[in-house]
């Protein structure tokens, strides 16, 4: 796992105002008041706790980084503000991360940053501290201990696969503390509310969401993952298919629906010129028409604009929908889109169109394309707002159990799903428990 990327969840959690939203970090672990007197440093300085050597020689790069941050970000100018070191054993409490990033005297810019004080010094977001330590190439080392369980799935391809070692490294950078144990756990087992899996928590006797707002309190010394942290982090972890028991979006209804009231609902967000959505439709057309017959499930077919140069094709098949209501020839002309490969235009699908469908229609239909952009477009938008962002992403979802599962791309190169791992994915919504 290359250091570069180990804190990519933790900086995405904090990412705002131009770099990073330098939040508020408490968590102080009291040290035995046996330890040696820390030296005063000068009023005011930017006082730099650093526990072993690695760490006290990158003092002068993780400084600068951190005034020039604060320069060019927030137009606080620190730059004249004297570095004072401080080795960590001479401090009367434990910090929750090292190097530590402190200040002495009157500096009221930094408040903001502020999350706690250690004697005459005030402690700045141990957050800022790691990114920046490790941006620098510096391992942050931590004064809290937590476990980490991994809250299992039983749906098809719901998976982590990881070596136990580098799914500890990273876990640790995001918890901003040392991972004694890693275990894993059904949902049932914990008692507490989980909308995605599987899920990451962290079981810990120290208050790791006090000040970190990416960690959530579930319960008595458990903790999980805001839902953007949970999808950084599961998206990190090239984790394509995850079990949901939040409902879809209602957006998603704002698509095509093809069949009536079946409990499976499958929304299909797809973009004319995505190769893997052709492979979808073109392989398993036949096979997803049959369940819609047997009414086993309900197709919603979702424009979700990838590539801009489609928005006035998916335009112009929204319009033969609404003019026909018939969503058998919505799907036959969006199949032979995609059978005929991924650079067609809007005048080879008003050809196909002309296989299923009067050309009065078609005429029509062509007409109202170019005052319907705007709407595609927007929904496209919308949905990337919410974190749908490729094509194809399908999203089933049982109404009667109040499960789904969400698969994002392909579960493999090609094809992009088969038969059988779309029967096992039926077979689970239709399962109980």
């Amino acid at each position: 796992m290359k250091k570069e990327h180990v804190l990519l969840i933790v900086a995405t959690a904090l990412v705002a105002n131009g770099l990073l939203a330098f939040i508020t970090l408490k968590g102080l672990v009291p040290l035995p008041s046996t330890q040696p007197q820390a030296p005063s440093c000068p009023s005011p300085s930017l006082v730099y706790v650093y526990e072993n050597e690695q760490q006290k020689n990158a003092m002068d790069s993780i400084t600068s980084a951190f005034k020039s941050i604060l320069q060019s970000y927030y137009g606080i100018n620190i730059i004249n503000t004297p570095v004072c070191p401080v080795q960590a054993s001479s401090l009367p409490q434990r910090l929750r991360v090292y190097p530590a990033l402190l200040y002495k005297g009157d500096l009221p810019a930094l408040a903001q940053f502020t999350s706690g004080s250690v004697g005459e010094y005030r402690v700045i977001s141990p957050s800022i501290s790691a990114v920046l330590a490790y941006y620098q190439g510096v391992s942050p080392s931590f004064g809290a201990t937590a476990e980490a369980v991994i809250v299992e799935s039983s749906a098809p391809f719901a998976k982590i696969n990881i070596s136990e070692q580098k799914l500890r490294d990273l876990l640790t950078q995001v918890a901003l503390a040392n991972i004694s144990k890693i275990s894993t756990a059904k949902p049932e087992e914990l008692g507490v509310p989980l909308q995605t899996l599987p899920a990451v928590i962290f079981r810990s006797d120290f208050n790791l969401s006090e000040g970190v707002p990416y960690l959530v309190k579930l319960r008595d010394n458990i903790y999980g993952l805001s839902n953007n942290t949970q999808s950084s982090l599961m998206e990190y972890l090239n984790i394509g298919v995850y079990e949901t028991r939040s409902p879809p979006p209602s957006l998603l209804e704002n698509g095509v629906a093809y069949g009536e009231n079946a409990p499976i609902t499958l929304y299909i967000l797809e973009d004319y010129h995505c190769p893997f959505c052709a492979d979808l439709i073109t392989n398993m057309g036949s096979y997803m028409q049959s369940l819609v017959k047997e009414n086993r499930i309900r197709l919603v077919f979702v424009d979700l604009i990838v590539h801009p140069e489609v928005t006035d094709m998916h335009a112009f098949t929204r319009c033969v929908y609404n003019y026909t209501r018939d969503p058998s020839a919505y799907f036959n002309i969006t199949r032979d889109l995609y059978a005929s490969g991924v650079s067609t235009t809007l005048s080879d699908a008003r050809k196909i169109a002309l296989r299923y469908l009067p050309d009065t229609i078609v005429e029509k239909a062509l007409a109202c394309a170019n005052s319907t952009v705007a709407e595609v477009q927007l929904n496209a938008q919308q949905l990337s707002n919410m974190g749908y962002t490729g094509t194809p992403t399908l999203f089933f979802w049982n109404k009667d159990s109040g499960k789904g599962l969400v698969v994002t791309g392909c579960l493999q190169l090609k094809p992009c799903i088969t038969q059988e791992q779309f029967a096992s994915i039926l077979s689970w919504l239709e399962s109980q428990g």
